[in-house]
């Protein structure tokens, strides 16, 4: 694990440097699949800006009616630059908001959008899952395979840089055919691309939230995800031939 990286005297968090490099490389990766698409790249840099403006606010709003007790005792704290005084559910609902205000305001064609938005998230995903493994989140099950890493004296699953090549292996999948697919397809590809990651990573995560007789949530929301993304493309290909038939 590297919680921490040493410049010079400062000693930095690596999570949440890794966090923003992730934000500013899916940001970049989003404007070249865009540009693919033939949109304005120009466009994904500045909804990015309002995303995360959007989701600082919204997330903090969020955070002051859960809490609304402790910031009327002290309606100082709201200015508080303290990030963990954020909501996420909030913050991504007003991010997502701020999204399809920008895509209603400027017009965008809905499928190229999800899919330079879907190659940005996966990018963020892949320094996402670095990051945990930097810091030994979400860490996997016991392991006695020649790759495990040990946390907390137990060699267990590296699971998060499973997730990582998986992220890889999906973005490689995800460019290759951008200029021979329809808009759109590259986001199911996406979509579906993560469950299947998730699918196969999270049967070895320790930490896995579970229903039931013992059924990974993760799983199960894959599974759902990836059968709808098959019958979209089978949809999709019945259709084509349908169109080459008439």
């Amino acid at each position: 694990m590297l919680p921490t990286i040493a410049i010079g005297p400062a000693s930095l968090p690596t999570y949440p440097l890794l966090l923003l490099l992730g934000y500013f490389v899916s940001l970049w990766f989003a404007s070249k699949v865009a540009a693919r698409r033939g949109l304005n790249p120009d466009h994904f840099y500045n909804m990015g800006f309002y995303a995360v403006i959007a989701g600082l606010i919204g997330g903090r709003l969020g955070h002051i009616i859960l809490y609304f007790s402790a910031y009327a005792a002290d309606p100082l704290s709201v200015l508080s630059p303290n990030f963990s005084a954020v909501q996420p559910l909030f913050a991504i609902l007003a991010a997502l908001a701020a999204i399809v205000w920008y895509q209603r305001h400027y017009h965008l064609p809905i499928p190229a959008l999800l899919d330079s938005l879907a190659g940005g998230g996966l990018a963020l995903l892949a320094f996402v899952a670095l990051a945990d493994g930097l810091n030994g989140r979400h860490f996997g099950e016991p392991s006695m395979m020649p790759w495990a890493i040990y946390q907390w004296q137990v060699a267990r699953h590296p699971v998060q840089y499973y997730e990582l090549l998986g992220l890889l292996a999906v973005i490689s999948g995800f460019w290759a055919p951008l200029r021979r697919w329809q808009p759109g397809q590259d986001a199911l590809f996406a979509a579906g691309g993560y469950a299947g990651v998730r699918l196969l990573v999270d049967a070895f995560r320790a930490d896995a939230a579970t229903v039931g007789d013992g059924f990974r949530l993760s799983q199960i929301i894959a599974w759902i995800v990836l059968l709808v993304v098959l019958l979209a493309f089978y949809q999709m290909a019945s259709n084509r031939d349908h169109s080459n038939a008439s």
